[in-house]
């Protein structure tokens, strides 16, 4: 996107999904209306990443990408404001570029004359105009620095329109992640209770077995203890979510992760760098800067204007008008280094902003090398995690039956397995979730989300 044209184009767009999407949220909250555990059902589709990523799933959750981040945009009241700010800016190009027109002004004033003639009162009407002849090029640059603000605007709008995407696809996928890893400890725990269960029944046959039943609780407890964490969790980013996409909105994070489960394609993202909003607006500002210095450096030069005039001869005697026709040369010659110092401070600033550049450009390159480690890493672990999940899964199993039915292993051992399970699923839907925050980040940066929905 680029352009004020384009932002006016897109700031409509999101009005309209504004308007279907507050009619539609009441159905969207109805689907989902509950900061409980993920269905065991999406829990088992998450588990299964060839599932995952069909291709079914994937344009699905594109598609719903594309919805969650236009709902977010379309409520943002930061993101008006900017709309604003682009077309404020537009106008102040306007102003500079009136300053190429002829300036008439008209003025009536009204006498009274006592004295030595009789006392009388006296209306009259007189017309002036100036035309700037030339400038030193003053007004051009004026119009282009104003010019670069108005673009390095449209540029800070996109970047916050990237942001707000970011952080609302981040938040809906940590959303997801803490209600997968409630079901996590919510199914660790189930089956700490039912132990806690049988060796209850068993205590009351066996007192001697009283310190079994004691360890169990202990692990009981501590599983509620981690379920009451998560569960903080899911309602701390169910809170934020009220705040980017509206109140009880959250079911739009339904199924949006399987689109970013594919590394991008980080060369070629690395390449494009420059393109980025906040680099294109710290390059705006460098213009802005440059075109400033240019101005003031021709306000220090002479200035010709063209005259004209239509006023009386006299303001007190007679109804004679008289026009004039004139050339006006000024030029300051000493005004205390106040121009000499704003050229200087306009230098400065442009040298700051160059310097901005360079920063953001290696600021940017560094995230996105930083993520795709990341993002690489983790989709590892999740297969490695896969393999271990099931074999420990048959593990616990044969476990339990040994130390149940065949006594040939301790509680400490069975429990220990059971842990370990917890601790499995919840490294996979970690590094799954993890991987996928990642790769929306820099997609994100990337204006992937923005060039969706131009």
């Amino acid at each position: 996107m680029s352009g004020n044209a384009n932002v006016r184009r897109y700031k409509i767009a999101i009005t309209c999904i504004a308007a279907v999407l507050i009619a539609i949220s009441p159905q969207l909250s109805a689907q989902n209306s509950t900061t409980e555990p993920l269905a065991a059902e999406d829990v088992q589709t998450l588990r299964n990443l060839n599932a995952l990523q069909s291709t079914e799933k994937v344009l699905r959750s594109d598609a719903q990408v594309n919805l969650l981040v236009k709902q977010a945009h379309a409520y943002s009241p930061l993101l008006r404001e900017l709309g604003y700010a682009v077309d404020a800016a537009e106008q102040d190009i306007n102003v500079a570029k009136g300053a190429r027109a002829p300036r008439v002004t008209v003025r009536a004033e009204s006498r009274a004359v006592t004295g030595a003639v009789p006392t009388s009162s006296k209306a009259f009407i007189s017309v002036e105009s100036a035309l700037t002849v030339y400038d030193f090029g003053r007004i051009d640059a004026n119009v282009k620095n104003r010019e670069s603000r108005k673009e390095g605007s449209v540029a800070r709008y996109e970047l916050q329109a990237n942001q707000i995407a970011i952080e609302t696809v981040s938040s809906c996928l940590e959303f997801t992640k803490r209600r997968a890893l409630l079901y996590a400890v919510e199914d660790y725990a189930q089956t700490v209770q039912k132990l806690v269960d049988m060796l209850t029944k068993v205590v009351e046959a066996d007192p001697g077995r009283r310190a079994e039943l004691v360890q169990v609780k202990s692990r009981l407890l501590q599983a509620e203890q981690s379920r009451e964490t998560e569960r903080s969790g899911v309602e701390q980013f169910r809170i934020r979510l009220d705040r980017l996409i509206g109140p009880n909105n959250y079911a739009m994070c339904d199924g949006i992760g399987a689109s970013l489960l594919d590394s991008p394609e980080i060369e070629k993202i690395r390449a494009a760098v420059k393109e980025h909003p906040q680099v294109r607006a710290a390059q705006f500002d460098l213009e802005a800067a440059n075109k400033q210095i240019e101005e003031i450096s021709a306000s220090r030069k002479p200035l010709l204007e063209a005259t004209a005039s239509h006023s009386p001869s006299s303001p007190i005697i007679g109804n004679d008008y008289v026009q004039a026709i004139g050339l006006r040369a000024s030029m300051p010659i000493y005004d205390g280094k106040v121009l000499q110092s704003s050229q200087q401070a306009a230098l400065e600033r442009a040298r700051g902003a160059a310097e901005r550049i360079d920063f953001t450009v290696m600021q940017l390159d560094t995230d996105y090398r930083d993520r795709n480690q990341t993002a690489t890493d983790n989709l590892r672990r999740v297969n490695e995690f896969t393999s271990l999940i099931e074999i420990n899964d048959r593990v616990r199993k044969d476990f339990f039956v040994q130390w149940y039915s065949l006594g040939r292993r301790s509680l400490f051992e069975l429990l220990a397995i059971e842990q370990e399970q917890y601790n499995l699923q919840r490294g996979y839907f970690i590094s799954m979730f993890d991987a996928m925050i990642s790769i929306a980040n820099i997609r994100g940066n990337a204006g992937y989300f923005i060039q969706k929905h131009e």
